[in-house]
């Protein structure tokens, strides 16, 4: 595990968790999709994902310090955790106001243009709409 991954799993899973808590209780699905995501998109191995959400990892991090980490990702790999991030807010199939809130501050730490940023939601859709309803990813 290196440390950029390190780095790049720690961001991804403190904008992602943000995300999915400024909405109503994080999901199973949402939970697993984050996951997903990290794995697939990203390209984040096991090890990474699972140092990065350790506690004592976390526990000290702040969401100053995930717009900080945010704005220095490539813009390649800032425009995936973007998308992924809207995506866990469209897999909810509604989104509250911290969302947006917190949609909007990371776009500016990413120094991200109306364009870009339209780009990322109209991928993030897609993604959000292959993922199960909660129903179905706890077998309801």
């Amino acid at each position: 595990m290196s440390d950029i991954d390190l780095d790049l799993a720690t961001t991804w899973f403190l904008a992602a968790r943000t995300m999915a808590c400024g909405g109503d209780e994080p999901s199973v699905a949402e939970e697993a999709a984050a996951g997903l995501f990290a794995r697939a998109i990203l390209g984040l191995d096991e090890e990474s994902c699972i140092a990065a959400k350790h506690k004592e990892h976390m526990q000290a991090l702040t969401l100053i310090d995930c717009m900080a980490m945010a704005g220095k990702l490539p813009r390649g790999t800032a425009d995936q955790v973007m998308t992924g991030v809207m995506m866990i807010a469209y897999a909810a199939a509604s989104m509250q106001p911290l969302q947006v809130r917190w949609a909007s501050m990371l776009a500016s730490a990413m120094d991200m243009n109306e364009e870009r940023f339209q780009r990322c939601c109209v991928n993030a859709r897609v993604v959000a709409s292959m993922l199960p309803h909660e129903q179905e990813a706890v077998g309801g």
